[in-house]
């Protein structure tokens, strides 16, 4: 986003109606807004929010809890009216606005100033792209841009990257080197997520993007897509199969391989050397341990410890699974 003034920030509230009299806190008088994080990340130009820590997020995320506040760098804090949150609570955070939602507060301010990110396009000489394509963003050296294609305007892609026809890369997706993507596949589109305001169910916006590594691999018609406030992140040489998902806000770390139609739902984290077998699926905010085996078909609905193999639905430990199953045939043939 472009840096914008506090003030700017404050006079937009007012004028919608988020600001309840002189309920505004702040440590200084004027300041640029220059991005936006979770109140965890948060720096001193970002804006952030939160919802208080006895509810949940309208993500289903637990919420972010109050004793923690003391650590939190946020520049624009959006909290909950009625809570005692102020700046000796949260010394760190430069202004601190009490709203009715803050959640909903945080999306129409992403709505208002996260817009598309700005910066000309820059293609390397010794980069190939085809005439058909479009870009509007950057292509490092010696890329290869199919036909069809489209690079969104604040995208970059690394060098020695190919990306065969019809590929989309949207705005603030970043990607690292010597990374493949087969026909069809979509980077960075805007994630599946939802929250309800005013007894209507309104869609989330997803501008913070993807950040993927370097020698990676997608298949055709692959999603990638972008996360709400912090980017989602793949790291290096991962490997991906056709019809793969990855939703908003996950986090997948280096080695992973993922089969045909397995998808991780939103806000999973995916640690080191994870393989899932075809059809896998994982449900969302949970965590996959490190060299954890997903069986194909598996189901997961709970978080998987390292080094784990899990089949079935509900994924279970692979070896009382097939012992279940055992069980679960002979009964049926009594």
């Amino acid at each position: 986003m472009r840096p914008v003034k506090l003030s700017i920030v404050l006079d937009w509230l007012k004028s919608e109606g988020f600001l309840s009299g002189d309920s505004v806190l702040c440590n200084e008088t004027d300041f640029e807004i220059a991005g936006f994080a979770s109140v965890d990340l948060a720096g001193d130009a970002d804006a952030s929010f939160w919802v208080g820590d006895t509810v949940k997020s309208e993500t289903n995320a637990n919420g972010f809890a109050s004793s923690l506040l003391g650590k939190v760098h946020a520049g624009l804090l959006f909290v909950p009216r009625g809570l005692a949150v102020d700046l000796s609570v949260a010394p760190s955070v430069r202004c601190i606005v009490p709203v009715e939602n803050p959640y909903h507060a945080m999306v129409r301010f992403l709505e208002k100033f996260a817009g598309e990110p700005a910066g000309a396009p820059f293609i390397a000489e010794s980069a190939r792209v085809h005439a058909s394509a479009v870009v509007e963003g950057s292509v490092g050296e010696n890329a290869v841009v199919g036909p069809g294609c489209v690079i969104m305007r604040g995208a970059t892609l690394g060098a020695g990257c190919v990306l065969e026809a019809n590929v989309t890369v949207y705005p603030n997706v970043v990607v690292g080197e010597n990374c493949v993507f087969q026909a069809g596949a979509v980077v960075g589109s805007r994630g599946f997520g939802f929250y309800e305001y005013g007894g209507v169910r309104r869609p989330v916006p997803h501008p913070a993007g993807v950040r993927i590594g370097h020698d990676c691999s997608f298949g055709a018609n692959s999603v990638v897509a972008a996360g709400f406030l912090t980017p989602t992140t793949i790291g290096d040489h991962c490997h991906f199969d056709s019809f793969v998902q990855i939703a908003h806000n996950c986090r997948l770390g280096n080695n992973i391989y993922m089969a045909s139609q397995s998808a991780v739902a939103g806000s999973v984290i995916v640690e080191d050397d994870v393989e899932f077998a075809g059809g896998a699926k994982a449900a969302g905010h949970l965590t996959i341990g490190k060299g954890a085996r997903i069986a194909a078909k598996a189901g997961v609905t709970k978080s998987v410890p390292a080094g784990r193999t899990v089949s079935g639905f509900p994924a279970d430990e692979i070896s009382r699974w097939r012992r279940s199953m055992v069980r679960l045939r002979q009964m049926g043939e009594k």
